[in-house]
């Protein structure tokens, strides 16, 4: 606000200078500043046209190339981070001297200096190389104490927390580890985790003699204080890496549709689309009709004749018109002998005696079989 009343003041004044002395009004004031709104508006704009610049194909290509690359390098960094993660950065070795059977070694151990026993420990390996030892041997020993003044303390702490360790009464970070009935030409791997700090380790060997003539044992101790960073920056890389790859993915997608456009369609083809979408456009003509309601059924039962026929056939049927030959005649005979039921109409029938004669009662059909009629009250 305060700039803008500023702005006024000053186009107030080189207008009044520019008109020798004369006096704008108000609306002239206004309608000068929209000029010079819009003018400035207009060489905005003109700035942006010039900074949005269309990439050329070259330029794509180049820019997925260098993508691409990206995808390796992040690769290669974090392949890198993790072989440095697991190389040991400081490496020490010790020996069990033959005249006390023990040996000690000062030890600083340095990391993200975070109390108590956590994901933050630094990893500190040793490596014991058994050549030869007493043959009344018990075990081996192996003793991390924490101490300000390392190994060379004078006031009993060490002792006082090696026989805590013993009876297992010390807290971390302090670590005893032993080695049972260790055997000649053996090696054993320990493993710790500790806190940044100052430490003594200490190798024992224990025998019942306490003679220690003849004993080769050594320790390599590695310590890896830069394993956590770097597996955290490495993951870091992998991630960047990803990324990178989705990234070049779609670039390459990109720049494929620029160098190779799609095939034109064949005119069968754009037949086949137009009629399509041309029915699909049209669509059903209505739902489908179906019936009204559903069907009727009959009103009632259905009604059998009124009565048997008034009479049946007063004799057998004339065979004199027709004359079968012998042979029929001879098959007829050995025709199974069984009833012949003869249709009357409306459902009625008569049954032919094996005779050939009829029967004088008339049956109707029910259920597949011919029962005869009887008439009811």
């Amino acid at each position: 606000m305060v700039f803008e009343t500023f702005d006024k003041i000053s186009n107030r004044l080189v207008q009044v200078l520019t008109c020798n002395g004369g006096i704008m009004t108000d609306e002239e004031i206004e309608e000068t500043q929209e000029v010079e709104d819009e003018e400035e508006f207009e060489d905005f704009s003109d700035v942006e046209d010039d900074e949005v610049v269309e990439l050329t194909i070259e330029e794509r290509q180049e820019k997925l190339k260098k993508t691409r690359w990206n995808v390796f390098m992040y690769l290669g960094l974090a392949a890198l981070f993790f072989g440095f993660a697991l190389y040991p950065f400081m490496g020490f070795t010790m020996s069990v001297d033959e005249g006390i059977g023990s040996d000690e070694f000062p030890l600083q151990v340095w990391g993200i200096p975070i109390a108590g026993e956590d994901f933050s420990d630094i990893p500190v390996e040793i490596e014991i190389i058994v050549q030869s030892l007493p043959s009344d041997v018990n075990n081996i020993q192996v003793f991390v104490i924490e101490n300000p003044k390392k190994c060379s303390a004078i006031d009993g702490s060490i002792e006082k927390t090696r026989n805590d360790l013993l009876k297992e009464e010390s807290e971390h970070p302090n670590k005893l580890a032993t080695i049972e009935n260790p055997v000649e030409s053996n090696t054993y791997n320990l493993e710790f985790n500790l806190d940044p700090g100052l430490y003594c380790v200490q190798l024992l060997v224990n025998t019942d003699s306490q003679e220690f003539q003849g004993t080769n044992v050594e320790a390599n101790i590695d310590m890896y204080p830069t394993q956590l960073p770097l597996a955290i920056v490495g993951i870091a890389c992998l991630a960047l890496s990803g990324f990178a790859f989705i990234g070049a993915q779609k670039e390459g997608k990109y720049v494929k549709s620029l160098i190779e456009p799609k095939e034109a369609p064949t005119i069968e083809d754009e037949v086949l689309a137009q009629t399509s979408a041309a029915r699909i456009a049209a669509g059903p003509a209505g739902p489908p009709t179906g019936p009204s309601g559903p069907p009727s059924g009959p009103a009632g039962p259905p009604t059998g004749p009124a009565g048997p026929p008034s009479t049946g056939p007063a004799g057998p049927p004339d065979t004199s018109v027709v004359e079968a030959p012998e042979i029929e005649q001879q098959e007829q005979v050995a025709e199974p002998v069984g009833d012949v039921y003869e249709p009357n109409g409306d459902g009625w029938f008569f049954r032919i005696l094996p005779d050939g004669t009829y029967d004088q009662k008339v049956y109707m059909l029910h259920e597949g079989q011919y029962i005869p009629y009887e008439e009811t009250e």
